[in-house]
């Protein structure tokens, strides 16, 4: 994190780095690279059928539901993730940073201008001449979910985290890092603990302030 702040180090691990951390709750996702996701149940018309090479038997078997995932063996690509705070969200009046988010670490730095952050970010990708896509993630059920998954599709189980994320579409696996320059004009280094009484204010046109 003082890195990022006094550098400007924006690290983009790949993406086959973040499906292989199954063990690790906060940043593991073995859904990453997912493409497609079939979920059948008991009602549906589903015949699955196990067949024993030595005797040639058939059994026909009759699952309550049935999961089906096609993925990508082999993902290239990166990505850079950041926690986001939406309007929605301001306008909640419990609104609270899920406690789980201190999983990722004791530290955290607040963007003060996302803006300026996030075009300083865009001109150096682009100057590396690198394709990109900068996008918030959308939440699905994946028991209930049927059809396509892109890179901006996660379970509902990581909703949580509230993420943007910025995808650089490369032909390699491995870690790219960015370096945008100081950000202390921009941005804030805090001990994770601060999320535990922190506190967002916003005032509407007619000056109102609001506390959340």
């Amino acid at each position: 994190m003082t890195d990022l702040l006094e550098n400007g180090t924006i690290y983009f691990n790949t993406i086959e780095y973040f499906r292989k951390l199954e063990e690790q709750i906060a940043r593991g996702d073995k859904y990453e690279g997912t493409t497609n996701i079939k979920n059948y149940h008991e009602y549906d018309k589903l015949k699955l059928t196990l067949t024993i090479p030595e005797t040639g038997k058939e059994i026909e078997l009759n699952p309550n539901k049935f999961h089906l995932r096609e993925f990508l063996t082999e993902i290239k690509g990166n990505l850079y993730s950041m926690y986001c705070i939406k309007s929605p969200d301001v306008m909640e009046s419990d609104y609270k940073i899920d406690q789980r988010v201190k999983e990722f670490g004791t530290h955290f730095v607040i963007i003060k201008n996302v803006v300026k952050f996030l075009d300083l970010i865009c001109e150096e990708i682009e100057k590396q001449d690198i394709s990109y896509r900068a996008k918030i993630v959308k939440y699905y059920e994946k028991e209930k979910i049927n059809g396509e998954i892109t890179l901006f599709d996660k379970s509902t189980e990581y909703e949580y985290q509230k993420e943007f994320r910025i995808v650089l579409y490369t032909n390699e696996i491995k870690p790219i890092a960015l370096k945008i320059g100081n950000l202390t004009e921009i941005a804030e280094l805090f001990e994770i603990k601060a999320i535990d009484d922190m506190k967002l204010e916003w005032t509407n046109k007619n000056g109102v302030e609001q506390r959340v």
